[in-house]
């Protein structure tokens, strides 16, 4: 009979801020790592310290204790700390394909500095695992995966549930879409089945009589995991103790204190490849009663996803491609500029802090990151634009604006844009005396002209005058009055990634008729939207022959869940806008579009009933609670601005609401104008097909899903940043994207208030509407589209510089020609300054890149694996960087 093997490995998942905040973490924190400093250098039985595979949690160490960093070498030099891969372990959903690979990229080089990372894909906590895993693991090099969720359903104060519907072994293969197979190891008895290991025997008999039972259960091999720790867990002292005591009481199993690396090939050594079963792409707890699969932490605290969702796209669609685009002009690549930003960014993308399932204190100090990243984010960005504009060969005439652009693909985009005239500086006349001075001279109006003389519908707004000033590269600041106007225009053609010059001319002004209507209807070549009197609007596209009604309908539902799940009330008591009567206006109408108002009243319980909070109280399981809405109603009011502009091929529409409601959901409604039996939505690095309808173990009456980017249901495509969470219905005719969703606790194995979760504040969410007649999207050129639509433009003025003049009025640095279903993702300099091009192919065919220079593919992390060439085939599916040479 095969020995088996029991692999103890030593570890604390760091949850960095959760139901404390981080500073009183980092506090336990350092306690932590000191003991674990003093008993690997005791070598006295306790070997190995695994660091949650998140570099963050040394980084946090260090900052509180910087002398020891040369120890942490020391002892991860020695194989004794196991750190990495990660920088941090993050939400997979929420986060964007390229913060994942920033995740790993900074990860792997922090981790190095201090001597090797652990080679193995670590996922002990993550909410769901996306389909292309598999795919970024193997170009990072790795070939094994650990994961807690996604297969098992795993629920309150972590428990594993004993369910039919669970894998059959802990060990499986687990398969991308485009092919790439890792091994996969699930924590199928979570990430604890080894803490707190007694020292007693007879508390040790029982302990591993059902621990070992436990893991025989599930595992394929003789290698058997125990993971000795679990949330915050002090390390275990007397464990080499605790091990004695284990070999003199099961001789014929031999105790190890491990490591992943050396568990990973031991399983692999061990493995019956025939024996295994292979998962395919995402693991989202799919085969569940689905009441643990966490999916509604996508619309909890939906601020959050806002903000770290425009932040991303500031990041990777400007900051980064403007930046390559400055190194033209002589600006050196700001790589540690954006290292910085991206690691700020990513304290925010921690599992339990984007989702928004923390203290109330946790996220509010995550605002103050965003904001502080932004900030970073826009002085990069700022910085770049500037010094390019500064030697745009310009025409002498005319005021020069650079617009810039990098979404992958050639776009028409509307741009607003404050430009100045007539200024008058501190330096030219006292500073009290310049308003009055400049209300002499007469307003402007202006006519806008490319760089080749067509020109391009402009609406000017005056902004009367302003003070500003500018802060010279070797001078002073410089201060200023000056007049103000908006000018907002529209652009055709902008370069897929790149940037155009056009040009302000100065005209007398005009005072041009508004020429509005009460039409309650929105109409250009493509599209015409009319809206009816409850407010929902009919949707035609012209091109395609497609027409669907009472579009844009909304529905409130009680919600008595929690940050992690939605669980609507007892009384099931929806109420919706079908039959409302809204206040309907035209708030804009001008030479460039127009813009409908609908304003919804609406009267909503205030809030769940009082038995709700005894139900908290109690900490009832969400699944068991029967609490109804409150029998007091109030107003909620709600805003939509419909916007159609002339070279729209969608419907634009902004909703803005004030939430003075507890314990609620609103969703806005489509009907998709078709039935189907499965649905395509964005995701990591693909486009994923999901059933309509669950398994015969599902028991959640809401099937919930997370998106990026877009969703897909029949005739309807619903594009969105920062509103991940959509609901299909199914049979597939009806599509639900949530705007909020305010609950009052975490929810998680004790009673944690979070009242300001409830989101009493304005929220404003923004989302696009396209009409399809392909009902595989994946196979269009529809993921491209939404793809440039959701990427932010960056337009200012030029400022007089005494710089040589070098580069073009308009430049496409996209050298490159792509077939349907290549995705635009990265455009950015490597580590060694050369640049990198990243798509991820979403068609089921083989599809053609081909570039105007030599190029050679490399892998995530920017190392070149082949030759050379000017034509790439990407497989289905693919992941595909290219390095320049």
């Amino acid at each position: 009979m095969t020995r088996k093997k029991a692999h103890i490995i030593s570890h604390s998942h760091w949850d960095r801020e959760w139901f404390l905040p981080l500073e009183s973490l980092r506090f336990r924190l350092v306690t932590l790592m000191d003991e674990v400093e003093a008993l690997l250098d005791k070598e006295d039985g306790f070997h190995h310290f695994h660091m949650d595979g998140q570099m963050i949690m040394l980084e946090d160490y260090l900052a509180v204790k910087p002398a020891k960093k040369e120890k942490m070498k020391q002892l991860v030099a020695d194989g004794k700390l196991r750190i990495g891969p990660w920088y941090m372990l993050q939400d997979a959903f929420l986060t964007s394909g390229e913060a994942n690979i920033r995740n790993l990229q900074y990860g792997l080089e922090m981790a190095e500095e201090f001597g090797q990372a652990e080679k193995i894909g670590y996922f002990p906590d993550t909410f769901g695992l996306y389909g292309q895993v598999p795919q970024l693991m193997r170009q990072a090099g790795f070939d094994t995966v650990v994961f807690g969720r996604g297969v098992n359903p795993t629920g309150f104060n972590n428990q594993v549930f004993d369910s039919a519907f669970a894998s059959k072994y802990s060990e499986m293969f687990w398969e991308s879409p485009d092919g790439s197979k890792v091994l996969g190891i699930l924590l199928a008895n979570w990430y604890s089945n080894g803490n707190e290991i007694p020292v007693d025997k007879e508390a040790a008999k029982v302990f591993w009589d059902k621990k070992l039972a436990d893991v025989e259960r599930f595992a394929s091999t003789d290698e058997w995991l125990f993971m000795n720790g679990c949330d915050h867990q002090p390390v275990q002292t007397d464990l080499a103790e605790a091990l004695e005591v284990a070999r003199e009481l099961y001789p014929d199993v031999k105790f190890i204190h491990s490591h992943f690396e050396k568990y990973q090939e031991a399983v692999k050594a061990g493995l019956e490849p025939g024996k295994l079963q292979t998962v395919h792409g995402e693991l989202t707890s799919q085969q569940s009663d689905g009441w643990s699969t966490l999916a509604n932490t996508a619309s909890s605290r939906i601020y959050l996803k806002q903000a770290n969702a425009k932040i991303e796209r500031l990041l990777e669609r400007l900051a980064e491609p403007i930046s390559v685009m400055a190194t033209e002009a002589g600006v050196q690549y700001p790589d540690e500029y954006l290292a910085y930003a991206w690691k700020l960014l990513m304290e925010n993308q921690i599992h339990d802090s984007i989702t928004g399932c923390s203290l109330d204190e946790v996220h509010r100090e995550m605002e103050a990151r965003f904001e502080k990243v932004e900030q970073t984010t826009m002085a990069i960005i700022q910085n770049a634009a500037r010094r390019i504009t500064e030697q745009i060969a310009t025409n002498e005439t005319g005021i020069p604006l650079t617009v810039f652009h990098a979404g992958g693909i050639e776009a028409t985009r509307t741009v607003e844009l404050e430009i100045e005239t007539d200024a008058i500086h501190f330096s030219e006349m006292h500073f009290e005396l310049i308003p009055d001075e400049l209300a002499k001279l007469p307003e402007q109006s202006f006519r806008l002209e490319t760089s080749t003389g067509e020109e391009i519908p402009v609406v000017v707004e005056s902004l009367g005058i302003r003070f500003n000033y500018d802060l010279p590269e070797r001078k002073f600041r410089d201060s200023y009055f000056a007049r103000k106007y908006k000018l907002t225009f529209a652009v055709e053609n902008l370069p897929a990634v790149g940037y155009e010059t056009i040009y302000a001319h100065s005209v007398d002004l005009v005072n041009e008729s508004a020429n509005q209507t009460q039409d309650f209807s929105l109409e250009n070549r493509f599209l015409k939207v009319e809206v009816a009197a409850n407010g929902t609007y009919t949707i035609l596209d012209k091109e395609k022959a497609i027409e669907i009604a009472g579009v844009g309908a909304y529905e409130d539902a009680g919600d008595i869940g929690n940050e992690y799940m939605f669980k609507e009330t007892g009384d099931n008591l929806r109420i919706n806008t079908l039959h409302s009567k809204p206040a309907i206006r035209v708030l804009r109408e001008d030479k460039l579009g127009k813009t409908i108002e609908i304003n919804h009243e609406i009267e909503i319980p205030e809030s769940a009933s009082s038995a709700f909070a005894e139900e908290k109280r109690r900490l009832v399981w969400h699944p068991d609670r029967q609490s109804e809405r409150s029998e007091n109603f109030t107003t909620f009011k709600i805003t939509t601005e419909l916007t159609l502009n002339k070279h729209d091929k969608q419907l634009t529409i902004r909703v803005k609401l004030n939430n003075n409601v507890d314990d609620h959901r609103l969703r806005v409604l489509f009907p998709t104008g078709k039935q189907t039996e499965t649905h395509q939505a964005g995701s990591v690095f693909e486009v994923v097909t999901r059933a309509n309808k669950q398994v015969e173990e599902w028991t959640n009456p809401a099937k919930d899903n997370r998106k990026q980017g877009f969703v897909a249901s029949g005739n309807i495509v619903v594009a969105s940043l920062g509103l991940p969470e959509y609901e299909v219905s199914e049979h597939g005719d009806k599509l639900e994207l949530t705007l909020l969703r305010a609950v009052s606790e975490i929810g998680d194995w004790g009673d944690f208030p979070a009242y300001e979760a409830e989101c009493h504040r304005e929220i404003t969410a923004e989302f696009h509407v396209f009409l399809t007649d392909d009902s595989d999207v994946a196979n269009s050129f529809i993921p491209a589209q939404v793809n440039a639509r959701l990427t932010p433009i960056f337009a200012l003025q030029h400022k007089s510089a005494t710089k040589e003049k070098i580069l073009a009025e308009k430049r496409d640095f996209a050298e490159w020609k792509t077939e349907d279903g290549f995705v635009f993702s990265a455009f950015k300099l490597a580590k060694d300054n050369q640049p990198i091009i990243r798509f991820f192919q979403t068609a089921s065919e083989p599809k053609q890149l081909q570039t105007m220079q030599p190029w050679q593919k490399s892998t995530i992390l920017e190392e070149a694996t082949g030759d050379a060439k000017k034509q790439f085939t990407a497989s289905p599916n693919e992941i595909i960087t290219l390095k320049g040479v």
